[in-house]
């Protein structure tokens, strides 16, 4: 039988799940970090997003589907559809174009924002890849295969390094300039690491089955499948 105090503490929960816009933070989850993160607001997407780049006045998202899709940040809507050659799951903005990591597949191609055109690919000798990221002149590809994080060089498609990620299923890859962030949706965690890898910090998702992750200007984007795109922000 629970008691009084646990009641309570359920019943504020589902009170916090019911907000668009909150500090967030399960005080019954003991990995998680103890200090809360702020949600800014709730987009109502209405796609599933795998992953998420920002390009500065435009959301981009890779849907279930493979399609590549320009949203407005502000409201989710959709602006338009980016013809890509492949199937891509991943997405990443360079300053100037775009990335995508070909699904299940050790290719990442370089694509034309504007019209969606390859401008090179690069072939890389192992993996299956899903999300990822660019932050100062690297790639961070989320490689399901080994389930780690690779640091690839976009120029040569070298693998400098594999960071290894604490979870059991690697959704969303972010680097902030400062910390590497993995998304796992089978624990419904985001993951802050360092370089090598370590946890720094860990945090409970805003919602049920994060994926994609993006970082701009001091705020952070995380994509649900339940057709959600929150926009975040930590301390």
């Amino acid at each position: 039988m629970r008691t009084a105090p646990a009641l309570l503490a359920a019943f504020s929960l589902l009170l916090l799940a019911g907000c668009n816009d909150r500090l967030f933070d399960n005080p019954l989850d003991p990995d998680a970090e103890p200090r809360a993160y702020e949600i800014l607001s709730t987009l109502q997407a209405g796609i599933v997003p795998v992953d998420l780049t920002f390009s500065g006045d435009v959301l981009w998202a890779v849907d279930a589907l493979g399609r590549v899709l320009a949203l407005n940040p502000n409201s989710g809507a959709l602006l338009r559809e980016l013809p890509v050659a492949t199937t891509p799951a991943g997405i990443a903005y360079d300053g100037d174009e775009l990335w995508l990591s070909a699904r299940d597949a050790p290719e990442l191609m370089l694509v034309n924002l504007i019209n969606g055109a390859t401008i090179r690919s690069l072939h890389l000798p192992r993996g299956s890849f899903g999300p990822l990221d660019y932050a100062a002149g690297r790639l961070y590809v989320g490689d399901r295969q080994t389930n780690s994080i690779l640091v690839v060089d976009p120029e040569t498609g070298a693998i400098e390094r594999s960071v290894p990620q604490p979870g059991f299923a690697i959704d969303g890859v972010c680097h902030d300039g400062a910390s590497l962030w993995a998304v796992d949706a089978t624990q419904m965690k985001l993951f802050r690491l360092d370089e090598s890898g370590a946890v720094m910090n860990r945090y409970q998702a805003p919602a049920r089955n994060p994926s994609g992750m993006a970082f701009a200007g001091g705020i952070y984007w995380c994509g649900d499948r339940s057709g959600l795109i929150f926009k975040l922000r930590f301390p």
